[in-house]
């Protein structure tokens, strides 16, 4: 692995030079922003490290236009808290990790894995995407296909599809498909098959079809949904086989076979559904209608981590063991309803490694209509999910480093804002918010105070009473900060938001900025003032030394309905040892 290193302090450079140049592959070192970029052009490194305060060209300058060149280079970069207040403009510009100065060189080792761990991911994905289209192309040249839209009609024949029906392609672009069925073979089954393509789901089943020369054709077919990610709707790929010589050669053999052909036909029929669930997907286990699995697939065994034929007896549900209640039922009610079953499924592998997978559960009958088996097959997605943790762990980090950093201007420690965010996080458990938004108030409850990045030293670190002048400044942090996360649709950005400009708001109506009064503030700004508050009255600050909790609570109960939230006061008075043992874990 090659790493571009770019650092304009001479000491900090060679510093971390020594102890990088044995760790990594190929260490390329500049002095400043545009040697950086001339060696990055030079070199093509796979990770960019940049120090965000530099003269000319600054570090966040330059990510931008080594990304300008390349967008999927990962950029770490190293900041002082003086460079805090840029802390906003790095997420915007989608740094992939952040290192404070002074610099810990197992931090940015750290830093430095993790990407390195996103790179191999990344590279794994493209390869695969690149197979992917190479299996596509090899499709499109030899198999059968008609593209249909979910109104039924085709967007599109390939040129071996266009050729078994004798029809230009042209021709039969946007036409209704169900034209080009046999009109004395229009039965009852096709409803099955624009009800699938009504709810963009799979079909397998037998068409007959009308040549370009009026000769009936007959194919099996299996109807593949597409989600265009892009344009939220589905189309399809309708895979045809010709089978009309098959089909014929069985009705001159109809009346000749014996008892045996029943056996047979139930064995034919078994090979079909095999092969349309084969079509699904990739990793494959095979199990009885109580779990008992009868086969997998080398694939599935590799997921999970078992030696071939290691699962044969076993039950399926017990590799999940989180939802197999209610998957067991699940499955059990599709196959009685004659449906294929999607989930998304947690499993756990041999070693109890958590795994995600989109699943397709397919049931197989026997000719009495009865389940013979289920064919599940599984797309593991568990790196994409742990990925997209991993970035909204990124996210939530920066975040609270910002708060940490506010915190530290008007001398208090980081944990304070750890307090109140835990505070918080336990009062919206108490008031009944739900598990989601109660994580977003704990990511955004640090950033209360971030405005204050902006507050003149002089007066945020005024030992004494400000004066009316100077409080009419130190309100302004407020909406400081609510302008800070202003600009961002992020679902955290917006809560923080709310909690920067609203957590001075007072109940009665008589708090700043806005005067707003009651359930106009936010749920979480009341959450917040309280806690807040409660953690001031608890520590020691510049300008004044701890209260006893008996002056504390006796402060609260006077402020119920005034200052705060009354309904949020008394669950929290209810549970005050709590939040002390709160106080007691973080008091540092």
């Amino acid at each position: 692995m090659t790493v571009l290193y770019v650092e304009d302090d001479a000491k900090v450079r060679e510093d971390l030079k020594t102890a990088l140049a044995p760790r990594v592959g190929e260490l390329v070192v500049a002095e400043e922003a545009e040697e950086g970029l001339s060696r990055y052009r030079e070199r093509a490194p796979d990770i960019v490290v940049t120090d965000l305060g530099m003269p000319g060209m600054d570090g966040i300058a330059l990510a931008r236009a080594i990304r300008a060149e390349d967008p999927e280079i990962p950029v770490v970069l190293t900041a002082s808290e003086g460079d805090a207040h840029r802390l906003f403009e790095a997420i915007d510009a989608r740094i992939d990790a952040f290192v404070k100065k002074p610099l810990d060189v197992d931090e940015l080792l750290h830093a430095l894995d993790e990407t390195a761990k996103k790179i191999a991911y990344e590279r794994s994905r493209r390869d695969a995407e690149a197979k992917m289209a190479q299996h596509y192309l090899a499709i499109e040249e030899e198999a059968m296909l008609v593209y249909i839209d979910k109104t039924g009609r085709i967007r599109r024949v390939n040129a071996p599809m266009a050729a078994s029906l004798d029809f230009d392609p042209q021709t039969l672009q946007g036409r209704l498909f169900e034209t080009l069925l046999h009109p004395a073979k229009r039965e009852e089954r096709y409803r099955t098959l624009f009800e699938a393509l009504r709810r963009g789901e799979s079909w397998h089943g037998e068409l007959h079809l009308v040549s370009g020369f009026g000769m009936e054709l007959i194919y099996k077919g299996s109807l593949i949904p597409l989600y265009d990610t892009l344009r939220p709707d589905y189309q399809f790929m309708l895979l045809l086989e010709e089978i009309t010589e098959l089909v014929n050669y069985r009705r001159l053999l109809k009346n000749e076979l014996d008892e045996t052909q029943n056996t047979l036909q139930e064995k034919i029929h078994f090979l079909e559904q095999y092969q349309n669930a084969i079509n699904e997907g990739t990793a494959i286990c095979r199990f009885l209608e109580d779990g008992t699995i009868v086969k997998t697939d080398e694939r599935f065994d590799t997921i999970f981590g078992f030696r071939r034929r290691e699962l044969v007896r076993r039950s399926f549900y017990q590799l999940c063991p989180n939802v197999r209640n209610d998957l067991e039922r699940m499955i059990k009610e599709s196959a009685r309803r004659g449906e294929i079953l999607r989930r998304r499924i947690e499993c756990m592998d041999k070693t109890e490694s958590r795994h995600v997978t989109d699943s397709v559960f397919i049931p197989i009958y026997r000719l009495d209509g009865s389940v013979e088996e289920i064919i599940s097959i599984h797309n593991d997605i568990t790196d994409v999910i742990r990925l997209g943790e991993e970035i909204r762990t990124t996210q939530k980090e920066l975040l609270y480093i910002l708060g940490e950093v506010a915190e530290s201007r008007s001398k208090e420690t980081g944990h304070h804002v750890k307090r109140v965010a835990e505070y918080s996080r336990l009062l919206g458990e108490l008031a009944g918010l739900d598990e989601d938004r109660v994580e977003l108030l704990a990511i955004a409850a640090p950033m209360h105070d971030v405005g204050k990045i902006a507050i003149p030293d002089a007066i945020l670190l005024k030992p004494g009473p400000l004066t009316e002048e100077e409080f009419d400044v130190m309100k302004r942090h407020t909406l400081l900060g609510g302008e800070l996360f202003a600009h961002s649709d992020r679902p955290f950005m917006e809560a923080a938001r709310i909690v920067a400009l609203e957590h001075h708001e007072n109940y009665d109506g008589s708090g700043y900025p806005c005067g707003k009064r009651g359930e106009e503030i936010h749920i979480f700004g009341r959450i917040v003032a309280l806690a807040d508050v409660f953690d001031a009255l608890s520590m020691d600050r510049v300008y004044k030394k701890r209260w006893p909790l008996r002056k504390i609570v006796g402060f609260l109960k006077k402020e119920r309905g005034r200052k705060f939230d009354p309904r949020l006061t008394d669950l929290f008075l209810e549970h005050i040892d709590l939040f002390l043992e709160i106080r007691e874990k973080f008091d540092g």
